[in-house]
């Protein structure tokens, strides 16, 4: 039997998660789950993959609060893209940082970018940059939100994951022992 669950966090309109958790009986739970940015599908809710395998890159995001500043020498969004992606992905070594990039980078991982998607948030003193390219189309997204609504959609889009799945040893599966 097939268990779905679906939900949106945020605006579509300004900033978004849209995710569905499904099950087919006793399977492993999997997530499909894309950002919006304004009215931008970044990723594809259409791919799916393992929960526990998306579950680091997730919380990853809300765990690294405060970690995310830069200098960006008032660079455009297109540049400053192209000039984290070199680095960040070792193409070149030109571009100095205060921060570790992985910190900057979110939602990638092992080395492999969102779903086609190269994705970056930076914070600043009053607002959050979100910076994306995509890695087919050669399309750009950015956002400057202010600060506390990337983190709180993701915050809530993390605990309705805890809230709608659990880890549990199936005890008709397994040998129960005393002590």
């Amino acid at each position: 039997m097939m268990k779905e669950q679906k939900n949106i966090f945020g605006n579509k309109s300004k900033f978004a998660i849209e995710a569905i958790l499904s099950q087919i009986d006793e399977e492993p739970i999997f997530i499909n789950y894309c950002l919006w940015i304004r009215n931008n599908m970044v990723g594809d809710i259409g791919q799916c993959a393992l929960l526990s395998a998306e579950m680091e890159p997730i919380l990853k995001v809300v765990q690294l609060k405060g970690q995310r500043q830069m200098p960006f020498e008032n660079l455009t969004a297109p540049v400053l893209t192209d000039k984290l992606i070199e680095n960040t992905w070792g193409y070149a070594s030109d571009y100095s940082h205060n921060v570790p990039l992985s910190n900057i980078d979110i939602l990638s991982y092992h080395g492999e970018c969102f779903q086609g998607y190269y994705v970056f948030l930076i914070e600043q003193q009053g607002y959050e940059w979100l910076l994306t390219k995509d890695n087919v189309d050669n399309k750009y997204y950015d956002m400057k939100i202010p600060s506390g609504i990337i983190y709180s959609t993701f915050k809530k889009f993390s605990k309705w994951i805890e809230d709608s799945t659990m880890l549990v040893l199936r005890t008709n599966k397994a040998s129960i022992t005393n002590g």
